[in-house]
């Protein structure tokens, strides 16, 4: 059984690059994503996952619903990662 990973800590940086009003926040997880996890947070959301941190932009007054919203997608990734069928593959002769 994997243990959902939670938001510990979210740093929120300004940046040129974004456009509008907007900040890019940097969530850091109590521990590192599976690529599987990490695909299916990425898939369904405006989240990008790396290892442990998973990004997004948002506007400074949102940035606790993102958050809140990534701990739901945290949850959901892992779920479906676990009833994902393995992906093995036989070779035979």
């Amino acid at each position: 059984m994997r243990v959902v990973p939670r938001v510990k800590a979210v740093r929120i940086e300004e940046s040129w690059q974004v456009p509008g009003l907007r900040v890019r926040c940097v969530a850091h997880l109590t521990r590192p994503l599976s690529p599987e996890e990490a695909r299916i947070i990425e898939g369904a959301s405006r989240f990008r996952a790396a290892g442990g941190t998973v990004t997004y932009v948002c506007r400074p007054e949102d940035f606790e619903e993102y958050a809140s919203r990534l701990e739901l997608e945290l949850g959901r990734a892992v779920r479906a990662g676990l009833s994902a069928p393995s992906r093995r593959y036989s070779v035979s002769h």
